[in-house]
């Protein structure tokens, strides 16, 4: 148990620290795309390496060959849901704050359960409310922040609030379409 609580404070330090990284670039003028490509060079070192150290070269190896054999399917799956995801939380965290960015992505929660829905998932009723409590602080989270803006306006508002939204619903559905 220490352990999954380790390696979780782990991931969740390297997704932190992802968050940071997209605020300064957005502060120094640094567009939005190169901050999704980081991610994705980021993410492709550290899994490579830890696949490695874990599972041998081997199973690596075995891996790319996996992927160049269906890489159409990958692409398409690996598009939306990092792809999209990633692309939509960066241009998002150029036009909010960092802390916003990450209390939104609570919503990714909310939107797998929705995906799973969509599959046939049948939900409780424990785990609907739940679901709606956490959408109702995401949402009490970006309009507080966008009325108390000195700055903001409603198309800003909108415009961070539905970027963020979109990279947490696109989140899940590439994971399920490569879990199928």
């Amino acid at each position: 148990m220490a352990r999954l609580v380790l390696l979780g404070l782990l991931a969740g330090l390297f997704f932190s620290t992802t968050f940071v990284l997209n605020e300064l670039m957005a502060s120094q003028n640094g567009h939005w795309f190169w901050s999704a490509s980081g991610r994705y060079i980021f993410m492709w070192f550290i899994l490579s390496a830890l696949i490695a150290l874990k599972d041998g070269v081997k199973t690596l190896v075995g891996l790319v060959a996996l992927f160049t054999d269906h890489w159409k399917f990958w692409c398409v799956a690996g598009g939306i849901g990092f792809g999209g995801f990633y692309a939509f939380l960066c241009f998002g965290a150029d036009h909010a704050p960092g802390w916003i960015i990450a209390a939104t992505f609570q919503f990714t929660a909310v939107a797998s359960l929705i995906v799973l829905a969509v599959f046939g998932e049948r939900l409780s009723k424990r785990i609907i409310g739940t679901s709606l409590l956490i959408f109702t602080g995401v949402l009490i989270t970006n309009l507080g922040e966008g009325l108390h803006h000195a700055t903001g306006s409603t198309s800003t508002l909108l415009l961070m609030g539905t970027t963020c939204i979109h990279s947490r619903v696109l989140f899940p559905c590439g994971q399920s379409a490569s879990l199928v």
